[in-house]
């Protein structure tokens, strides 16, 4: 969800590496950890890029340590499936190719709940951001607002390209762009 809100809002997104596989936190151990101990981060600890040794990162054992799952959390697992990196992919294109989303105004819509909705403008390109940030399915009423349109991306990857009219239904923890019709 995190990447849906900072790739749709105003401003320019700033991307972690590890960021767009999901990289967990790793605790570093006191002997790995240089100087006064400050500044490591345990989620910059080596790029997971495939489940061969090492991660891909290296032939031999990096300084940090890797996460545990990164057998099944690294870049070549993730690209063929609706994967966060996948989700990442889709919304930098749909940002690079959209106005609205890249320069666009921002105008927010009363929600509410654990429902955040705004719309990006630019000139004849409008886009509605809704996400649901709770754990229960909602529905957000689009017809009273005479808004309709189609689903671009859904951060759950399975609904690009769903005619959206009267209301927009949200799975728990769901995030959609709707490219609003003229």
């Amino acid at each position: 969800m995190a990447a849906m809100l900072l790739l749709t809002l105003r401003g320019t997104p700033t991307i972690y590496y590890g960021d767009e596989i999901g990289m967990a936190q790793v605790p570093i151990p006191p002997e790995r950890v240089h100087g006064l101990g400050v500044g490591r981060d345990g989620c910059r600890t080596p790029m997971q890029w495939s489940s061969e040794p090492h991660a891909g990162f290296s032939t031999v054992d990096s300084w940090l340590p890797l996460a545990s799952d990164w057998r099944r959390e690294n870049v070549e697992n993730q690209r063929a499936d609706a994967t966060v990196l996948n989700l990442y992919r889709r919304l930098i294109a749909l940002r690079r190719s959209s106005p609205a989303l890249a320069r666009g105004a921002y105008q927010p819509i009363a929600a509410s709940g654990d429902l955040l909705v705004f719309i990006r403008a630019e000139g004849d390109e409008r886009m509605l951001v809704a996400l649901n940030l709770g754990g229960e399915p909602v529905a957000f009423e689009l017809r009273d607002r005479g808004l309709k349109g189609r689903l671009l991306v859904s951060s759950l990857g399975d609904r690009d390209g769903e005619a959206v009219n009267k209301t927009i239904d949200l799975r728990s923890h769901e995030g959609a762009v709707i490219g609003l019709d003229r």
